[in-house]
């Protein structure tokens, strides 16, 4: 049986165009670990809270609670919040091309004095395309950038710089979506965080209906780079909220630790709790 890579996103990633038009509500969980160097982890647990007004735009939360080590001090609470707003459009021609955008506004509702935050609000952009060069595979290329204070950090990505990531999805059954990301940071970063470049892995499973499990990890290339990072979510919307790569292993996890904890020493230091 042939394995179309639409309708197991639409199953696998809840992206899919609401019947008729209509809007609709998605959720969704994540739980994740990360080291980022040889003294410093953290574990985050984030959700997302997304309303789709017709089939091209969304409207996204990600609330997060984070819990940062760093040798023998602690910082646990809340993480900054993300709010996006993403729009994409597939067109009706060979290859199926989709473009589509996202505007993120972040609130600093973590603790910047604990190193749980910013301490400022903060605007980035997201923008790529995609194509399915058959019904099974469909390959992408976006980018994300911070166009205003240090909202864009997160373990994945230094802030200030530009995020580049390069994806490809396979649907090889009709539950199964198997996915690989190769990402780095390009051009200007903070003095606090380095350069990093990026190798993930993924795979979703639709349990039933929207409903499905999502499974990724990442590994850096570099020693700027976090050492290792892995989640697993659960839900109809997922963190990875990329209007043209909703199976990208390295958005899913960039987005489930982008609380504003950075590799580095952040805008505060660890030790608060």
């Amino acid at each position: 049986m042939r394995v179309s890579l639409r309708v197991t996103l639409a199953a696998a990633a809840a992206l899919a165009a609401p019947a008729g038009g209509n809007a609709q509500a998605n959720y969704g969980v994540s739980a994740g670990a990360a080291r980022l160097s040889d003294t410093r982890t953290e574990r985050a647990v984030t959700g997302v809270l997304q309303y789709q007004a017709g089939g091209w735009l969304t409207f996204s939360a990600l609330p997060s609670y984070v819990h940062v080590a760093d040798g023998g001090l602690t910082s646990t609470g809340l993480g900054d919040l993300p709010l996006v707003a993403g729009a994409a459009h597939t067109f009706t021609i060979s290859w199926s091309p989709t473009v589509g955008a996202a505007l993120v506004a972040t609130l600093p509702t973590g603790d910047a004095t604990c190193g749980l935050g910013t301490g400022q609000t903060s605007w980035g952009l997201d923008a790529g395309v995609s194509v399915a060069p058959s019904a099974a595979l469909r390959v992408s290329a976006s980018g994300s950038h911070g166009m205003s204070g240090l909202g864009t950090q997160s373990a994945l990505s230094a802030s200030q710089a530009t995020a580049l990531r390069f994806e490809a999805a396979l649907a090889v059954s009709q539950r199964w979506v198997l996915g690989g990301s190769l990402g780095g940071d390009v051009g200007h970063a903070d003095s606090g965080q380095a350069l990093a470049r990026t190798v993930g892995a993924g795979a979703s499973y639709a349990v039933a209906g929207p409903l499905a499990l999502t499974f990724d990890v990442g590994h850096g290339l570099n020693g700027t780079s976090p050492q290792w990072v892995l989640s697993i979510g659960i839900g109809t919307a997922f963190s990875g909220i990329s209007p043209v790569a909703p199976t990208s292993s390295l958005r899913r996890l960039k987005d489930s630790f982008g609380g504003g904890v950075s590799r580095g020493g952040g805008s505060g230091k660890v030790g608060c709790h």
